[in-house]
């Protein structure tokens, strides 16, 4: 499923009771529904066992523009 056009090479692919998100076919984070329209962004786990980064809680095209942002995808205008 392709999130939002201006998010070149971005898909959400259902997983994790949420969303996994790719960059050109490579994990980069995921997504889980929060409460109202929010929704918990994470970026990977730095190594394995350990708990992926929250970076916070924001509407679905945010949280997913965010994760894309700190793994080093960049707005096309």
């Amino acid at each position: 499923m392709e999130t939002d056009s201006s998010l070149h090479g971005i898909r959400l692919t259902r997983r994790f009771g949420g969303y996994a998100v790719e960059w050109n076919g490579t994990f980069i984070g995921w997504l889980h529904a929060s409460y109202g329209d929010r929704w918990n962004a994470y970026l990977p786990a730095a190594k394995a066992g350990d708990p992926g980064e929250l970076l916070g809680r924001f509407t679905q095209t945010e949280a997913v523009r965010r994760i894309a942002i700190a793994a080093g995808w960049r707005e096309t205008k």
